[in-house]
Order: C-alpha cells, then structure tokens, then sequence
C-alpha cells in the first residue's frame, strides 16, 4: 500500500479521515465539500489484525485514490496506528502522524470510520492540537445516513477549569433571566469588571448578545448552558 510523501510547499489544509472499511464515508465529504490540488488527503487506520480485515482497508484505500486521481488530487497518504495499547499512546502516535504534514496551519478532522477506539483517540488529539494554536475542524458522520456534524470550535478550544465563579455568577443571573442587558448585570458591581467578564465568556463562546436600540442584550449559548449544567 502506498503511503505518498508530503509536499511541503503547496499544502493548503491537511484533511485527515479516520478509515474503515467504508471508502464512502471519505469519498463523500470530499464530494460535498470539494478538493483543491494542493489539499493533503491523509487516513489512519487501525492495524488490522487479520487478512480479511487487511483486504477490505486495502480495498478501501484504493477507491479513495481512484477518486482522487479523477478529481486531480494526487497527494494521498495512509497511515495506520496500533490500538492494542492504551490510550494515551493512540493519542500520541495520531499527533506524530499529524506532525508529518506541518507545511500548513489547518487540520480538518474527519472522524468518519474506523472502530471506536481510533475515533476517540483522534478527536482527543485534536483537541490537544486545537489548544496548542492550530487551527482544527472536526466534524462526525451518522453511521445509517449521510448527515454529518461539525464540532463547535469553542468546544474544542474550552477549559471548563478556567471559568471563575465571577463569570459563574454572570451565568447564573442569564439563566434565571433569559436574557439581560449590560446595566441589569452591572448593577452593584464594577462595570469594568463585568465587561471583562463578559468579553471573555463571549470568547468562550458561553454567552452571546444582541443589539436592541443602544442596548446590549446577552444571553447564555447552548455550550453556556451546558457548562453551567456542569459546573453550575
């Protein structure tokens, strides 16, 4: 099976795919999405521990590479990974394949097949990439239809451990409220403390606000309401 060698100079992002045996779950986000010539296309497999299961990779690989020969991508690499170990070392040797391919900064994540273990263990190397600087996408597919999921980068990005009971608090009074302006969530403290507060839990993707007249409503997002739930 060939495995290609990486072009330093002409990468524009690196799409990783987990892979089973399934080239469709590949074949179809690069359709849906579309391919330019300078994308890195690489897939990671685990070992496979029989005959079998080595031909039906195999088999899997090379659709992969026919329908980028036809779509006129040739840069296509395989990779494959061990999983009878723990998972931290998964975890490492999926970022080690991931440092092969350092000619750009966007790694987009597909964790499309393979089993379960592999899965996991990509998705928690992209988060420690993701908080290392580098731009990270990822996104899941259903298994019994093609519908897929995008992977809010904040989630990616999030430290629950960094949030202060301060910004707790703020959480806290827009749960209760729904939603509050600026000078219902200053009253009695700092306003320059609230804005602090507010601009990082807006970067954190916790809370969002819309513009009514002069006024500055927020509210809790989604993944706010999630931490909070947590931590709360």
């Amino acid at each position: 099976m060939k495995t290609g060698q990486v072009n330093i100079t002409q990468s524009k992002s690196v799409r990783i795919f987990t892979l089973g045996w399934s080239p469709e779950f590949v074949i179809r986000p690069l359709t849906e999405e579309g391919v330019e010539e300078g994308d890195v296309i690489v897939l990671i497999a685990s070992r496979p521990e029989t005959d079998y299961a080595k031909k039906r990779v195999e088999e899997a690989y090379r659709q992969v590479g026919t329908f980028l020969q036809m779509v006129g991508v040739p840069s296509l690499h395989y990779r494959e990974v061990e999983i009878d170990k723990d998972i931290l070392s998964i975890c490492r040797d999926i970022i080690k394949i991931v440092k092969e391919f350092n000619s750009t900064n966007l790694f987009k994540f597909y964790l499309t097949g393979g089993m379960r273990v592999l899965v996991i263990a990509t998705m928690i190397a992209a988060k420690i990439l993701c908080q290392a600087g580098k731009h990270v996408e990822v996104k899941l597919s259903r298994e019994d239809r093609p519908v897929s999921y995008t992977v809010p980068i904040k989630l990616l990005e999030l430290n629950v451990g960094d949030v202060t009971e301060a910004q707790l608090e703020v959480l806290r009074y827009l749960k209760a409220r729904g939603e509050a302006r600026f000078e219902d969530l200053a009253i009695g403290r700092s306003e320059v403390t609230v804005r602090k507060h507010l601009t990082r839990l807006r970067e954190s993707g916790l809370v969002s606000y819309t513009v009514k007249g002069r006024k500055q409503f927020y509210k809790l997002t989604p993944l706010g309401e999630m931490v909070l739930e947590v931590i709360g």
